[in-house]
């Protein structure tokens, strides 16, 4: 939450589902209202933008939904997401943000990995770093990252 504050954000934005306690707790800290963009579109929620992102690691193609209403153009966001591998869901919320004219201020993930190097979000801050997994001896090799 430190790290962030200085950039001045209005909004904290995540994607659905596991990175919302992450995001809602740094939300929390930084008094903000949290934004939760959906891996699909519900028909409740009104008008909304949607996007199609390719998933950094499957090569897969999924759909991100985000209500109209749920972010004003204009806002500050800052991203909060769980793991970041190659960084698709991150670029998709970052394309989804700036697409209802939404200005992406920082992007932070608990967890990224070492490998792939290029990720496709050129800036982002972990908290940690995965550097691989021995499954034959059950060691992870997980490093936090000096600050």
């Amino acid at each position: 939450m430190t790290r962030f504050a200085t950039q001045a954000p209005d909004h904290v934005m995540t994607v659905e589902t596991k990175g919302i306690p992450l995001a809602f707790m740094t939300a929390k800290a930084l008094n903000l209202p949290l934004v939760i963009a959906r891996q699909g579109s519900k028909v409740t929620e009104g008008s909304a933008v949607s996007i199609n992102y390719v998933t950094g690691s499957a090569k897969r193609i999924q759909t991100m939904s985000l209500s109209r209403r749920a972010l004003p153009a204009g806002a500050r966001v800052l991203i909060i997401d769980d793991f970041m591998k190659a960084g698709g869901t991150a670029r998709g919320m970052i394309d989804l943000a700036t697409e209802v004219g939404a200005l992406v201020v920082g992007v932070g993930v608990l967890i990224a990995t070492a490998q792939p190097e290029q990720k496709l979000v050129d800036e982002y801050t972990p908290l940690l770093v995965l550097h691989g997994i021995d499954e034959l001896s059950r060691i992870v090799d997980i490093r936090p990252v000096p600050f």
